[in-house]
């Protein structure tokens, strides 16, 4: 999430985990900031470019530190086979840092020529094997890849929200297949905002050379922007 809010203009947006809490009990702890807007720059985001490398995080709190280890080989098992540049950070915690619950998760992204991040991530109890989870995981991140567009699809909303609100000029995005959140989103957007996207269907030849097999067609949205600012003024 923080790649697409710096993307989009929030460049000193940080985000700090002082503690991770998992199901049931929860307990964890994270620090946002970030730099305010005046105005929301149009976007063009259209070129997915290629896959340069995977990066992610194998995290674990009340648990054995074994487990982490088997999450990340798992998961670079099946990523290895695709690109050689997977690191995973092993990240156990135990003590304040861990949370009132024991349980793992993984998150995965995608760096592309074209600096754009595909992201997905899963969190699972004591009772889910971690090759389970690895497996759950690295799979949601290569449909995500297939799927053709810039954005992932747990962050479509946020993407048509800032196109939304952009000044009166057009804004531009490629999508995979639309989520069913993303669906119900584009109606709310409407229905505050009174915005309305043009939607393109742009098919992809699967026989023209250097595109992967299997590859079949990816929409691109277009909106025109409300023209929102940012009123606020710092006091004196």
């Amino acid at each position: 999430t923080l790649s697409y809010c710096k993307k989009l203009g929030l460049h000193s947006a940080e985000l700090t985990v002082n503690k991770r809490g998992y199901s049931p009990g929860g307990g964890g702890e994270v620090v946002f900031n970030c730099n305010t807007l005046k105005v929301v720059k149009p976007i063009q985001w259209l070129d997915p470019g290629k896959i340069k490398r995977i990066r992610g995080v194998a995290s674990c709190a009340r648990m054995s530190p074994a487990t982490n280890p088997r999450v990340i080989d798992k998961a670079r098992g099946i990523l290895n086979d695709f690109i050689p540049d997977v690191y995973i950070y092993n990240e156990h915690l135990k003590g304040a840092q861990s949370g009132n619950s024991p349980g793992h998760s993984l998150t995965l992204y995608t760096e592309s020529t074209t600096d754009v991040v595909l992201c997905c991530d899963n969190t699972a109890t004591n009772q889910t094997l971690p090759e389970d989870l690895a497996l759950t995981t690295t799979h949601q991140l290569l449909d995500a890849v297939h799927a053709g567009g810039c954005v992932d699809g747990s962050h479509q909303y946020l993407v048509l929200l800032y196109m939304v609100l952009t000044q009166h000029h057009v804004s531009s995005v490629r999508l995979g297949p639309l989520t069913p959140y993303t669906i119900s989103f584009l109606r709310n957007l409407k229905h505050f905002f009174g915005a309305v996207f043009k939607i393109k269907v742009e098919k992809t030849d699967v026989d023209e050379p250097g595109n992967k097999k299997g590859l079949g067609s990816t929409l691109i949205l277009s909106c025109l922007g409300v023209g929102f600012e940012n009123m606020n003024r710092s006091m004196t």
